[in-house]
């Protein structure tokens, strides 16, 4: 039995407690990526759960790659917390990428609904993609929320992630945080400055924030929360997308900080501009139980009213009539 620090409760108490109030339903249909990986289409976000490239190239070339891991080898622990669990690509690959290391996991999973991982552990095509090992934690952690042995102590809670992540243990901090949400457009209460400063109060020194979202929204939310974002390279040569994402730093030592590297760099003059647009313009969830339409329209009224340079310009100055 697990008990929450500071709040007298189990972690099956909490999941009980969190989603209880949750009647979410989703239609979802499998579709194979073109590096032959599996992922998801939601009816309900009508989007993809991964990009058409690759499930499993997303979650190392966006979140993997860029976590360097290896910086742990010398403390042999890391904490990381997953928001938006989903299929549990982020965190099956982060246990692969760890198999060979002696660095000790802790990690805290936040997922409203456990229905992508239920029907992915039956999908034969999924299964195939990972060791017995890691599909015996991924069942784990279906059925008991939680998976524990020598090498890692993992939990995941249940439910609406904007109140699950007020139930997180208050002393403990994380050197990395997967942000893996819907889009913004599709799932802004994800993406708001409040919560995105709850992310970032969570970090450690030195703690990095990564996510596939190259939003000027969120990047000018992780900005004011005190990060130092950068910008995440496509590690394809012949890819000519600007950015696959955003890396946002917890430092104030901005002087010793690396400038780049061949995961990612500081944001390009172009990106930079791109803070300066009515793009830049966060959404807004102040009490924390806005509705997608309600953060919306509020984001729409606040860049009707802004002075800022509009998007359109934005593209005309810097990607012409390039669709990005």
């Amino acid at each position: 039995m697990y008990l929450i620090p500071n709040s007298g409760m189990t972690l099956q108490d909490l999941n009980h407690r969190t989603t209880g109030v949750y009647n979410y339903s989703d239609t979802l249909s499998f579709f194979e990526t073109k590096d032959g990986t599996i992922s998801l289409r939601s009816s309900n976000f009508k989007e993809l759960f991964h990009s058409l490239s690759g499930a499993k190239k997303e979650s190392l070339e966006k979140y993997i790659y860029p976590s360097e891991l290896h910086r742990f080898k010398k403390t042999k622990r890391l904490a990381v917390l997953d928001v938006c669990f989903g299929m549990g690509y982020n965190f099956s690959s982060l246990i692969e990428a760890l198999r060979y290391e002696e660095i000790y996991l802790s990690w805290w999973g936040l997922e409203i609904d456990k229905t992508p991982l239920k029907i992915s552990l039956k999908n034969s095509k999924y299964k195939s993609l990972w060791t017995n090992n890691i599909l015996a934690i991924l069942e784990s952690i279906k059925n008991d929320n939680q998976f524990k042995n020598e090498y890692a102590d993992c939990k995941l809670v249940w439910g609406d992630a904007r109140k699950t992540i007020n139930f997180l243990p208050k002393n403990i901090k994380f050197d990395l945080i997967y942000l893996d949400a819907f889009s913004p457009q599709q799932c802004p209460e994800l993406w708001c400055e409040e919560f995105l400063n709850k992310l970032s109060d969570k970090l450690s020194k030195n703690g990095r924030l990564i996510t596939y979202s190259r939003a000027a929204a969120v990047r000018a939310s992780l900005k004011r929360a005190g990060l130092n974002v950068k910008t995440i390279f496509p590690q394809e040569r012949m890819n000519k997308d600007w950015s696959i994402g955003t890396l946002g730093i917890k430092s104030k030592e901005k002087k010793n900080q690396e400038a780049s590297n061949i995961f990612w760099s500081n944001l390009s003059k172009m990106e930079e501009d791109h803070l300066k647009s009515i793009a830049a313009i966060p959404y807004r969830d102040p009490t924390g139980d806005s509705s997608k339409l309600d953060i919306i329209s509020r984001r729409t009224i606040e860049q009707s009213k802004s002075n800022l340079k509009s998007t359109s310009l934005w593209k005309r100055q810097w990607l012409h009539t390039k669709d990005y």
